[in-house]
């Protein structure tokens, strides 16, 4: 989840409004408020404002990357950054491995021109969040892993290490996939 501040506000994945309501691609055809599709937040990112671009008129944008960003749209403020997000995901489907909540956030982040890029992606997404975010607190960790770890002990314990060999091999696939997906065709992922 992103935290992302406008002022004083704590938000978090790309999506709190500016009045506190929160917001997650929750479904196909819904981007849901104030309720997370797979429960509360666990990990954060504390976004730079001073790294995203907020033309105070679209005739005086000058950001790095002008063109592109006007291409996937110019947000003049954070509100408008995700009311078009929202827009644009209340007709796409939900898909795990097309078009999931991180291609929202991707979405958003592109709108906003965050660290002068317009070419935030899921894979992007994903690593800001796994390599610089932040735990909400211990129990959020426990929440996280304890599913997984759960689930590898009863795997080994029913099917030998023959069941991290499986797993190690369907990880790599999904990996595979999404570097695929991403980097070597174009629009298949929102």
């Amino acid at each position: 989840m992103l935290k992302i501040p406008d002022q004083t506000m704590n938000c978090r994945s790309c999506g709190q409004l500016e009045d506190g309501s929160v917001l997650d691609f929750a479904g196909s055809n819904f981007v849901s408020m104030d309720n997370f599709a797979y429960g509360s937040v666990a990990r954060y990112l504390q976004l730079d404002r001073k790294k995203c671009c907020f033309p105070a008129n679209l005739g005086a944008h000058v950001c790095e990357s002008t063109y592109k960003h006007t291409e996937v749209g110019t947000a003049t403020s954070w509100d408008s950054t995700l009311q078009l997000g929202t827009r644009h995901f209340q007709h796409k489907y939900y898909n795990l491995f097309t078009c999931n909540c991180y291609s929202f956030v991707a979405n958003c982040l592109n709108r906003l021109a965050h660290g002068g890029s317009a070419e935030w992606n899921v894979l992007n997404v994903a690593a800001l969040v796994w390599l610089h975010g932040e735990w909400v607190d211990k129990m959020s960790v426990v929440r996280s892993f304890a599913p997984f770890v759960t689930v590898t002990c009863i795997g080994i314990f029913m099917a030998g290490w023959s069941f991290l060999i499986g797993l190690s091999a369907f990880c790599l696939l999904l990996i595979g996939w999404f570097v695929f997906a991403v980097y070597c065709t174009k629009g298949l992922v929102c």
